[in-house]
């Protein structure tokens, strides 16, 4: 699946895809948002949603990896850095 194809199906069939294909790489919160961070193949998906409300709000999906410093700041490396 490419992003295009990802990026034409309706909220209910991303998310399906997401459960059934998606890999969870990271998490962060927002100021009224929980997002998670997937990734299909060579592409990343965000998942916003609303704290309060519980339900999905946007979903935005990219292959830009400067998008992804947000997560990057918060995940810890020494595990990766120090094994031998």
């Amino acid at each position: 699946m490419t992003v295009f194809q990802y990026h034409q199906l309706n909220e209910a069939e991303q998310l399906d895809t997401l459960e059934h294909s998606g890999t969870l790489l990271a998490e962060r919160d927002g100021r009224f948002c929980h997002v998670r961070l997937y990734q299909i193949e060579d592409f990343y998906i965000e998942v916003y949603q609303h704290m309060h409300f519980n339900v999905v709000v946007h979903i935005n999906c990219f292959t830009d990896t400067d998008y992804l410093e947000p997560y990057l700041k918060a995940m810890d490396v020494d595990a990766l850095v120090f094994a031998s």
